[in-house]
């Protein structure tokens, strides 16, 4: 028996992969070997896989980033040719990328109907799994807060599963946006407080932060607008402070978490009121620019954090 898991979903497919493996874990008395492939040479995986066990009769082989080796050609042809004359051993391939379905390796796995393989999620689709997820995990979450914590996990899947798994330790008969808010942690808005700190530091890298955050397919028209929100808290929390507001009114105050309070007060502390009107003058006049269609959104982000 073998499988090949493949795809741009990268935790979906690992996480599948060891569910199969799992499950022949259960099913079959056998010795298990995981292996990362990427780290071996190419005669010492042929060995593992050709040698026969001290322990049992098969074995169930977890083979990790097959791609990934120096000398993947040599590897690829061996199992090609391996697998298919092996019936006692159960040999399942995970790679952490998309193959191209043209090669020989794709192509054999493909033709015996043993290749599972899963696509980027949209947005859309993303919905779609969020649903499965929360069901099999036997969650009753409303359809916004799923929609909610889809946002607040970056549409990124394993942040999605991690959040899940802490909704689960409340133990709820029903999960509701204010519960997503006050326990699962906003990392796209993480992200965008990590930008704007990069901004403000002398020796910042904020066109690094910028990049990551259009690799993770992140709207610019959406990035604009948190940072414009999160320079809009910093303001008023500096003129709050300067006032001597208490602590304890200051959340309410700006309609945030409490424990969101004291970083955006370090925040604000590490900002003059210079640098917050430039900012404010800069952002004007690239939503002007970009509405008017005169600049592309990916283009006005970069320069606009070029001469902050």
């Amino acid at each position: 028996m073998y499988k090949l898991y493949i795809g741009n979903e990268t935790y979906i497919s690992l996480s599948k992969a060891k569910q199969f493996v799992n499950q022949l874990r259960e099913e079959k008395s056998s010795e298990y070997i995981p292996i990362d492939v990427e780290k071996i040479n190419a005669s010492e995986l042929i060995d593992k896989l050709s040698s026969n066990s001290l322990f049992s009769t098969s074995r169930i082989f977890f083979l990790k980033r097959v791609y990934r080796n120096k000398e993947k050609e040599l590897i690829i042809e061996f199992l090609l040719e391996y697998l298919p004359q092996d019936s006692s051993n159960h040999i399942v391939i995970w790679e952490d990328q998309k193959v191209s379905a043209v090669t020989k390796y794709v192509k054999f796995f493909k033709t015996n109907n043993l290749l599972e393989e899963d696509s980027k999620l949209n947005k859309r689709t993303f919905q779609t799994w969020a649903k499965e997820r929360v069901n099999e995990l036997g969650l009753n979450i409303i359809p916004n807060a799923i929609y909610l914590l889809s946002q607040y996990s970056n549409y990124d899947t394993q942040r999605f599963e991690n959040n899940l798994k802490k909704l689960l330790l409340l133990e709820k008969e029903q999960i509701t946006e204010e519960d997503i808010k006050e326990f699962s942690p906003n990392t796209l808005e993480d992200d965008i407080w990590k930008l704007l700190d990069e901004i403000n530091k002398e020796d910042g890298k904020p066109l690094i932060v910028l990049e990551q955050l259009l690799r993770q397919e992140t709207d610019p028209h959406f990035i604009i607008s948190m940072i414009l929100r999160n320079i809009r808290l910093v303001t008023i929390t500096k003129h709050l402070v300067e006032k001597g507001t208490p602590y304890s009114n200051m959340a309410s105050i700006l309609k945030v978490p409490p424990f969101t309070l004291r970083p955006l007060i370090d925040s604000s502390n590490k900002y003059s009121i210079e640098k917050i009107q430039r900012i404010y003058e800069k952002l004007g006049s690239l939503d002007y620019e970009i509405k008017s269609g005169r600049l592309e959104p990916k283009l006005g982000l970069t320069l606009l954090i070029t001469i902050l």
